[in-house]
Order: structure tokens, then sequence, then C-alpha cells
């Protein structure tokens, strides 16, 4: 159910500033976008790579869910069947969030038994 594609979640003071830093690096930058008064970039090795960095605002996120920075960054999967996904993971009890409608995509997130959290994001 899951597919190839994995996003890591960065938090950074500066969001512009942290995307050309990767693009610096030879990154691409995917996408660059103000969503709910702050600014998202998502940068890769290339265009078509299939594991991107997601670059976060730091204060933003603090200030609407301050347990999910955790200094280490997170992980996001795909999945391109999130119902059938998050109905699998919940007959398996995994703690999951609320499954949510972000843009045109579905979000959730799941705990593991150390209580690290990920997200999974698609269709």
């Amino acid at each position: 159910m899951f597919n190839e594609q994995i996003k890591v979640i960065l938090y950074a003071n500066d969001v512009r500033k942290a995307s050309i830093f990767w693009q610096s690096l030879g990154f691409a930058e995917i996408s660059f976008e103000e969503l709910d008064g702050s600014q998202v970039a998502e940068v890769a090795m290339s265009e078509n790579s299939t594991t991107h960095l997601v670059i976060y605002d730091r204060a933003f996120i603090e200030k609407n869910d301050d347990e999910v920075t955790e200094p280490s960054p997170a992980l996001i999967f795909g999945s391109d069947d999130m119902m059938g996904l998050y109905k699998e993971l919940q007959t398996k009890n995994v703690h999951l969030g609320d499954l949510a409608q972000i843009g045109e995509e579905l979000v959730f997130n799941f705990v593991d038994a150390d209580g690290n959290y990920f997200v999974v994001s698609g269709k």
C-alpha cells in the first residue's frame, strides 16, 4: 500500500534561505508555496527523485502544533490508496491521527512504538 516516494520534513527559520541552500548543493526546487500564512518549499536531488525534502517554517509549526517539531527530520510516506492504508493501519491498532484533506491530497500521521511521528500523504 505504501509507494516508493518518501518525503523528509525539515524545519527552517527561513524557508527561502533553506531552499536556496539545498539548490546550491545541486538539488532542484520542486515547489515553493505560501500555505496558511507560511512558506513551504520542496526540493529533491532531481526532478525524478523519489525522495524529497519538504521544508516548513519552524516558527509557524511551533505556533500551530508544537508537538511535531522534533529536532530530527520526520518522514512523509506516500500512498496511492490513502483510505485503504488508513483502514489497514486501524486494523493493526496503530495509533493514528485524523485523516485530513490539505489541498488535493489526503494526509494523516501515525506513531510508532517509540512515540515517533510519521506522516502519510497521497490520494
